[in-house]
């Protein structure tokens, strides 16, 4: 069982100082484009299962960030910070125009950092259990062994050293089948072929020097931005775009009180909870999320942003 047969076209890349790969489905013209963001540890197959239905409202791009998937850091940083500059970098480059940012985990904190300090380059948000500044509500809180797992990387030394252990001990397959215990609600719900073309990338990705401390530069970022919260949350506060928040209950590494803190901030902000989902709802249960975002395309963005239910539908 390969990719392919998860039907992906073919892969593009553009030079942002150095080679970023992404993925392109096209959509009708004259709408938005989505730009597709994955979390910490993820690719762009992440959004393998949704793309071609969010591609019935607009083009659709999926990028790997610079030290994940198969973008190599080639001398940038990888930290949440230097992520961002590549996306902002990406959306002129590519020429998408004002874009929907769809990010999921790591990848919708960076949708976040893109929508607070150029808004002019977002018309829209859909942020998919996206990290959200920590909070005092007690549905807020990080699990123990969340906390502890992201003080370890905190130390690179040590970060890398457990990471290097755990992957020599599980092997690809091993990696991917922990990683989606931790991630997903029900793991056996994910559809085999994505799994499958995530245990084929992780097999290569093991092969790159670059893959373990690109994960550690990344996490010690979305840490610190914890540790010291006062400048994420004025950063959350100062988004205006439209958002949708998508967050599942059963969440284990982000907190489903901290989507819903975020989401009371914001007026033109509308929150979809999922009781029985995890970390990754877009993988989890694809129509689903599918069904939220249409939902919302429909009846909860300005009319500009929106396209005739009659033209197209997403699920």
């Amino acid at each position: 069982m390969t990719p392919n047969e998860l039907e992906l076209p073919e892969s593009r890349w553009v030079d942002l100082r150095g080679p970023v790969h992404y993925l392109e489905w096209p959509g009708p013209g004259g709408a938005p484009a989505f730009v597709c963001l994955h979390g910490l540890g993820g690719s762009l197959l992440n959004w393998a299962l949704v793309a071609p239905g969010l591609a019935e409202r607009g083009r659709v791009l999926a990028v790997d960030l610079a030290g994940f998937g198969l973008t190599p850091p080639a001398g940038r940083r990888t930290s949440v910070g230097a992520n961002w500059k590549l996306l902002h970098e990406f959306l002129r480059t590519v020429e998408v125009g004002p874009a929907i940012l769809v990010g999921n985990s790591m990848g919708g904190m960076i949708a976040m950092i893109e929508a607070a300090h150029a808004p002019e380059r977002v018309h829209a948000l859909v942020l998919a259990d996206a990290v959200f500044p920590r909070t005092a509500r007690l549905d807020g809180q990080f699990r123990p062994r969340t906390s502890l797992l992201f003080a370890i990387y905190n130390s690179r030394r040590v970060g890398l050293r457990v990471l290097n252990r755990i992957a020599e001990r599980l092997g690809p397959e091993g990696l991917v089948r922990e990683a989606l215990r931790v991630s997903a609600a029900d793991p056996g719900s994910i559809d085999p072929r994505l799994v499958q073309a995530i245990v084929e990338l992780t097999a290569t990705r093991n092969t790159f020097e670059h893959a373990g401390p690109a994960f550690i530069e990344a996490a010690q970022s979305i840490f610190q931005a914890q540790v010291r919260p006062a400048k994420f949350r004025a950063l959350v506060r100062a988004i205006s775009a439209p958002t949708l928040v998508v967050h599942g209950a059963l969440d284990q590494l982000v907190p489903v009180g901290a989507a819903v803190a975020a989401a009371e901030s914001h007026r033109n902000w509308k929150l979809v909870v999922f009781d029985d989902l995890g970390h990754v709802p877009q993988m989890e249960a694809p129509e689903r999320f599918l069904g939220a975002v249409r939902t919302w395309l429909d009846d909860y963005l300005p009319a500009d942003l929106r396209r005739d239910a009659s033209d197209s539908s997403i699920a």
